[in-house]
């Protein structure tokens, strides 16, 4: 089925967005009502990491579930091949592309290829700012999110004031790269010390863990009693830093992160080095992009609104006990 495209409220025509991957998941679709399949070509280069894996493979049940033809590709942040994947998956005749988690700054091959065709792209999490690239992108606020982390740590440590925090960043991931920006310019701002005089970058999301891990324990080996708390833009980073606190001895050092996991929350739940996190709720944003693509394929017109901002939720001691975490 191929529906055309019908633009609303001065919306720009489609582009695209790229992660790739290679595994293949497809339902039989119902299509135009002619007995033509409904074709959706899904994917993410973040598959790696619980947020991008749960919400893919939540946008594939929940893509079956309303007849259509999805197939999702995935890659480890390999742009090349996600470019690639999709470029074929137009070639064969898809009717949209959902992008999930992508960056925007690699995908041009990919949204070239969909404008060509006249396929739209819909995104999650594909940036922080309205991109003619997608007919429509749901994400987080990025401020709000950083705002509730350094509000959570300002809480724990009794104050910004002079104190000493280690924040932890990925800036290839456009999200994470803006609200640890923000971190770093609002905790300065409000007197605090970037611990090691500037943030600390993950390489790979997948063994983030183990990075924060070894940045915590050689700035505490260095520095005794020299940090006071740290701000991390996810929480597999966190729970490194949670470890190395836990490993060195050392007390009154608090942790936020993003995402509230499960195993966050059974850590801020100890009530000891991590203190907070942030909840993004990807499912509501799945079921938000399901939705858009629905009326798209039952109307042909595009979403008003191409540039959706959903707030985020602080999950602490406060509420941990009854939060039910998803993944």
């Amino acid at each position: 089925m191929r529906t055309p495209l019908k633009l609303t409220a001065g919306l720009a025509v489609v582009g695209l967005l790229a992660l790739t991957g290679c595994s293949g998941d497809a339902g039989t679709g119902s299509g135009d009502g002619e007995g033509e399949p409904f074709k959706v070509a899904a994917f993410t280069a973040g598959y790696g990491t619980p947020a991008g894996k749960e919400s893919l493979d939540e946008l594939v049940e929940k893509g079956k579930e309303q007849g259509w033809d999805i197939t999702l590709y995935t890659s480890d942040f390999d742009y090349d091949k996600i470019n690639t994947d999709m470029q074929s998956a137009i070639t064969q005749g898809t009717d949209v592309i959902v992008a999930g988690f992508p960056d925007p700054r690699q995908i041009a091959p990919l949204v070239n290829a969909a404008e060509g065709s006249d396929i739209p792209i819909f995104s999650i999490d594909g940036g922080v700012e309205p991109n003619e690239d997608f007919v429509q992108d749901i994400t987080f606020d990025q401020q709000q999110i950083a705002d509730l982390g350094i509000n959570a740590l300002d809480e724990a440590m009794g104050g910004l004031e002079g104190k000493e925090v280690m924040v932890i960043g990925h800036d290839p991931h456009v999200g994470i790269m803006t609200r640890s920006n923000i971190a770093v310019d609002e905790l300065e701002a409000a007197g605090a010390t970037i611990a090691g005089g500037e943030m600390k970058q993950v390489l790979n999301p997948g063994t983030s863990q183990e990075e924060t891990l070894k940045f915590v324990t050689d700035y505490l080996q260095a520095n005794p009693d020299g940090l006071d708390g740290i701000w991390t833009g996810w929480d597999h980073a966190a729970l490194g830093a949670v470890q190395a606190i836990n490993e060195s001895g050392q007390e009154d050092i608090y942790v936020t992160g993003v995402d509230a996991l499960g195993a966050a929350a059974a850590e801020i739940e100890k009530e000891g080095p991590f203190y907070a996190s942030v909840l993004q709720d990807w499912s509501q944003v799945v079921d938000m992009t399901v939705e858009s693509v629905e009326a798209y394929r039952e109307t042909g017109e595009l979403p008003a609104e191409n540039f959706v901002e959903v707030e985020a939720e602080l999950i602490d001691r406060t509420n941990v006990a009854t939060y039910e975490p998803k993944m």
